[in-house]
């Protein structure tokens, strides 16, 4: 009987688990994703993404909508547009509250936010 092939195979075991250990990412949040620009509503209103990630919004009712930032100084709103997309990176971890200026306001109505991690 050969003890060393035995005597290896927990070994292998072991390392196998520990190398699977390693490859998992603490981050579950996507690096991109979408948010659906509907008629009078944001779909999600909530989206995750990781830092360093980008949001599109896709219009695909038949009002006009926009993407206007609460407290973003410096960044870009979205067109008033009925069709169309709208891309927005971010680069540091934050929540980022948004609203459509014709069918909303910062807290009710049409508005939604972006949680980055």
């Amino acid at each position: 009987m050969n003890l060393g092939v035995r005597r290896s195979v927990p070994v292998l075991l072991v390392a196998g688990l520990a190398f699977t250990g390693l490859s998992c990412s603490d981050s579950t949040a996507p690096n991109a994703t979408t948010v659906q620009v509907k008629d009078d509503l944001f779909d999600p209103t909530s989206a995750s993404i990781a830092a360093g990630g980008t949001v599109t919004w896709q219009w695909g009712g038949s009002n006009q909508h926009n993407v206007t930032w609460v407290t973003q100084s410096g960044t870009s709103d979205s067109p008033t547009q009925v069709t169309g997309t709208y891309t927005r990176n971010f680069s540091g971890a934050g929540t980022f509250d948004y609203y459509c200026t014709i069918h909303g306001t910062a807290t009710s109505g049409m508005h939604g936010s972006v949680a980055v991690q």
